[in-house]
């Protein structure tokens, strides 16, 4: 427990905080915290916590590099594992769940305002966010938060990847192959997801049509040959992914297209005409 002139700090603190003199509590509590008897006491770190994530409302909601914000999250942790009262215990999973939120929300409008390379940012806010609500109930299951981000990253890849003008084909290349790792990576958490299915398939055709772009007048015989040979590869690791949506959905149109598509490009006329065929008779079947 903590001594009388230590419950006057935390109290003193927390009248502040009441008062939104968030800045002015942590001045006032912070210093009393290298006491033994502050730092071994739950209701103290919490109280600390509270004011840290307030600051971080306040002051830095928009860093996602927040300092108050971590030291938010290890204070209210600190509370719990030294056994907070029930109510306390209450208020503190709803402040680490705020936290979490907050990074989920930073993680998420990192891949809306893509860039390359933002990748790591994107999954380590990501990180945070499933570290804390498993700090919270360490039975939580994020998997389809996960899978999600991992798809958003996959598009956003592919978006700048279509968007280039193929000035740098180094970066392209790294985008391509991010894009594939994403939707693969959110493949393995939720096996089965059409939109997840169809779009590796999209982008990895996609890639194959953009390589046969790059023939032109100045391609030697060689070169052709070579990207000639990338693309059919491209365009046979589509197929797997777009049957497997079809087989999902079998009525979805954009499948059924991209099946027909991929045959086509693979030189295979028969299975493309079924394809088309089948595309006729859903359009038929349409009101």
């Amino acid at each position: 427990m903590t001594g009388a002139w230590g419950q006057a700090v935390v109290e003193r603190a927390a009248a502040l905080g009441q008062q939104g003199n968030w800045e002015d509590a942590l001045e006032v509590l912070l210093p009393a915290m290298d006491g033994v008897s502050l730092q071994s006491d739950a209701h103290t770190w919490y109280v600390l916590g509270y004011i840290q994530k307030e600051l971080y409302k306040t002051k830095q909601v928009n860093d996602v590099d927040s300092p108050r914000r971590l030291e938010a999250v290890y204070s209210l942790q600190r509370a719990a594992e030294l056994g907070a009262t029930v109510e306390d215990a209450r208020l503190i999973e709803a402040a680490l769940d705020f936290l979490a939120r907050s990074y989920l929300r930073d993680a998420i409008g990192r891949v809306e305002g893509f860039t390359v390379g933002s990748d790591d940012e994107v999954l380590m806010l990501f990180g945070r966010y499933e570290a804390i609500q498993k700090a919270i109930d360490p039975s939580a299951d994020v998997t389809v938060q996960k899978a999600d981000v991992y798809r958003y990253l996959g598009r956003a890849n592919g978006q700048l990847l279509a968007n280039s003008l193929g000035a740098n084909q180094e970066q392209d290349q790294r985008l391509f192959d991010g894009s594939v790792a994403h939707y693969e990576a959110a493949l393995k958490l939720m096996p089965g997801n059409y939109p997840g299915l169809y779009n590796l398939a999209i982008t990895l055709y996609n890639q194959g049509v953009r390589q046969l772009k790059r023939i032109d007048h100045e391609t030697s015989m060689f070169e052709l040959m070579e990207i000639q040979d990338a693309c059919v590869v491209l365009f046979e690791r589509s197929l797997s992914p777009m049957e497997a949506a079809h087989q999902s959905q079998p009525d979805r149109f954009e499948t059924l297209k991209g099946l027909m598509t991929i045959h086509y490009a693979l030189n295979q006329p028969e299975a493309s005409e079924r394809y088309r065929k089948m595309i006729e008779g859903l359009n038929g079947n349409r009101p």
